[in-house]
């Protein structure tokens, strides 16, 4: 009886039309597979073997004389192995206008714009792809200066778009000595920087080809990030200067990064020791010679009139890894944020050669009389921080809240195919100085 009943179900599964048989790891089985690894009518030529969809195991059914080969041997079924997961194409990049395969990047260049009206437009800021990229950048050149001093750089290493953009910067520093300050009966914003701005103006197109490179040129990128780079400068109209100008820059340089001229890793020594130490030299000589008005200073509750990131990056420069042992940490890392008030000991000038932070808070007293206690309170209150880590977290924190969520800075910011509007994919990395010590 046990016999009759298996010989039964053997033929019932080798019928054509007759219920699917599960088998291993649930493939199914049909008969048009058993003979020709296909689905479809039933067939009627011979196949040794047949493969199905399934684990890489094989299956074998006994069939009787009355079967498609009627030789009455085990047929083999093969299964080949089930797929771990789903093949994709390859990655499409898109920023705007531009499209390409993975490893290669395109953009429509076009002349930024304003683009922020209103504060609805700056919460629509706060969640762009430009607000994600200028962060990131921010923290990723903080994340790979530490302990570097500005002497441990050297241009020759620099890639050549730094190169170029260093040596545009020092072909306009000379350029002061062709408009010495004009007599005038007010002392902040002296006309003659119209000149020099002018002069520059002129001839920015030319130094654009070296720093973007042919390539870049030939498609017009030179027109989209010239209008960064000139920004960054001061308004010749208002004759004044701020941290909104600084911003551009910083744009300027995230472009660069986003074209692959530079990497804000790789490059973070050159971008930030090199080109930006370059920037803030030449914009200091200006401060002090055409004395451009402080463009919204906020006086004595703000870090500084005129600059930010050399506070922020500087004290990325003090910072250090959990992981280092004392004898291992640079000469900026063994100080404390409170040794700034000996800035003007022998210790604090050799710190000055190194840091840009201690250059920075150097500059302020300089400019302004009376301690730094009374001119410059938060600067005071910084150094009493603990570590530099908290120091350079706070001051992310603060650009974040004084720069870049301020609609009076963010109204002038220009918008194009790299730095856009648009919702950002990915949402900027504020945790990268928790790595710092």
């Amino acid at each position: 009886c046990v016999c009759v009943c298996v010989c039964v179900c053997v033929c019932v599964s080798l019928v054509p039309g007759a219920p699917t048989r599960m088998m291993s790891e649930g493939t199914k089985v049909t008969p048009a597979l058993l003979a020709t690894g296909k689905p479809g009518k039933h067939p009627t030529a011979k196949h040794p073997t047949a493969s199905v969809e399934g684990t890489g195991k094989t299956a074998t059914a006994s069939s009787s004389s009355s079967s498609s080969d009627g030789d009455g041997k085990k047929k083999e079924i093969v299964i080949p192995p089930k797929k771990k997961g789903i093949v994709l194409k390859k990655r499409e990049t898109k920023e705007s206008g531009g499209q390409g395969k993975e490893g290669s990047i395109s953009f429509n260049f076009s002349k930024p714009k304003k683009c922020i009206k209103s504060p609805l437009d700056l919460t629509r800021f706060k969640s762009s792809s430009a607000y994600a990229k200028l962060l990131n950048f921010i923290n990723t050149v903080s994340s790979e200066i530490r302990g570097v001093g500005l002497s441990n750089v050297s241009i020759e290493a620099a890639p050549t778009s730094i190169k170029a953009l260093f040596k545009a910067l020092e072909q306009m520093e000379g350029w002061l000595e062709d408009f010495p300050p004009i007599q005038q009966p007010m002392r902040f914003g002296n006309k003659a920087f119209r000149q020099w701005y002018a002069r520059v103006e002129e001839k920015i197109g030319s130094m654009m080809a070296g720093i973007v490179g042919k390539q870049w040129e030939e498609k017009g990128a030179s027109e989209e990030l010239k209008t960064y780079l000139l920004s960054s400068f001061g308004n010749p109209t208002r004759i004044d200067y701020g941290t909104g100008h600084e911003l551009n820059f910083l744009a300027f340089l995230v472009c660069l990064s986003e074209l692959r001229l530079i990497d804000a890793g790789k490059n973070a020594r050159s971008i930030a020791l090199l080109a930006f130490q370059r920037y803030i030299g030449l914009m200091r000589k200006l401060q002090t010679q055409y004395w451009l008005e402080p463009a919204g200073s906020k006086g004595v509750w703000g870090v500084d009139d005129y600059n930010f990131l050399p506070l922020l990056w500087g004290a990325a420069q003090h910072s250090s890894e959990r992981s280092q042992a004392q004898n291992q940490l640079s000469k900026l890392q063994q100080v404390g944020p409170n040794s700034i008030h000996l800035r003007t000991s022998s210790q604090g000038e050799d710190l000055k050669t190194e840091s840009m932070y201690f250059q920075a808070v150097s500059f302020v007293c300089k400019v302004k009389t009376g301690a730094l206690a009374e001119h410059s309170p938060i600067l005071n209150d910084i150094s009493a921080v603990p570590t530099w880590k908290k120091v350079n977290k706070g001051l992310v924190k603060m650009y974040i809240g004084e720069v870049l969520s301020k609609f009076p800075v963010m109204q002038h910011f220009f918008f194009g195919s790299i730095l856009t509007l648009g919702k950002a994919p990915f949402k900027p990395d504020l945790d990268k100085s928790r790595r710092l010590a």
